[in-house]
């Protein structure tokens, strides 16, 4: 159906930012084990390609931008995707495969975005994401074109990470499964705001770390929010895509 996956190896996995390097954002998550099992996550975020095959066979509604010239061609990550958009792709696809698809949760999403590295703020390592003239992402440096994107880039048009896992840092910004705590930082927001991961376009350096997080609601969509899609390796059940 158009997405290749990768498998992330089961096991523990120490995520969250490392003893020594400064909180950069409250509600930020120190340093924290987790134990995984093995899960398969795409390659790349879901294109407008990709998610136009949902639209045209469920009638989903389109997406906002979805006549943008600038973030509309086929190998671009979709935009404007609420959370509740996300879930209704992978809840298509758990149906018409008859396997469990859904979000990632922030620790799979975070696990398989350090491509096997412990303690370091990027998907590729320590280097800035634009050491020695050569940019590792698609954000925003002091020129948004600087990259060589103005906007979203076609996936895969950066290195991938050591799982083999494009644009795990920029691009857009990804939608996890799980509500973002702690509650009390969205008490002036939603209640059920969900998390997002990897910076976009829009972000800068410091956003593109892995331990960096955002949220919003789940209702929202915008031109730097997309997804990614993790298959499960079992028979698909009688429990859809949930929220934990």
């Amino acid at each position: 159906m158009g997405l290749r996956f990768r498998l992330i190896p089961g096991g523990t996995y120490v995520l969250g930012s490392p003893p020594d390097l400064p909180v950069q954002y409250v509600g930020e998550l120190r340093e924290y084990r987790v134990v995984l099992t093995p899960y398969y996550i795409s390659v790349t975020e879901v294109t407008n390609e990709q998610y136009g095959r949902f639209v045209a066979a469920t009638g989903h509604r389109r997406p906002l931008y979805w006549q943008d010239r600038n973030l509309n061609a086929p190998q671009q990550p979709v935009v404007g995707v609420s959370w509740y958009d996300a879930v209704a792709y992978t809840d298509w696809r758990t149906r018409v495969t008859g396997l469990v698809h859904r979000l990632p949760t922030e620790a799979e999403w975070e696990a398989a975005a350090r491509g096997g590295l412990i303690g370091q703020p990027y998907p590729w390592g320590s280097d800035p994401p634009d050491a020695g003239g050569c940019f590792r992402a698609n954000y925003y440096p002091n020129d948004f074109a600087a990259d060589g994107f103005r906007f979203t880039a076609p996936v895969g048009s950066f290195p991938p990470n050591g799982y083999g896992l494009y644009d795990m840092a920029g691009n857009v910004a990804e939608w996890c499964l799980d509500r973002f705590t702690p509650s009390r930082l969205t008490a002036f927001g939603h209640p059920e705001a969900r998390v997002l991961k990897g910076g976009s376009w829009m972000s800068r350096a410091r956003e593109l770390r892995v331990a960096s997080r955002q949220y919003a609601a789940p209702g929202k969509a915008d031109g730097f929010i997309g997804f990614r899609v993790v298959l499960l390796p079992r028979v698909a059940g009688s429990k859809g895509s949930g929220s934990p």
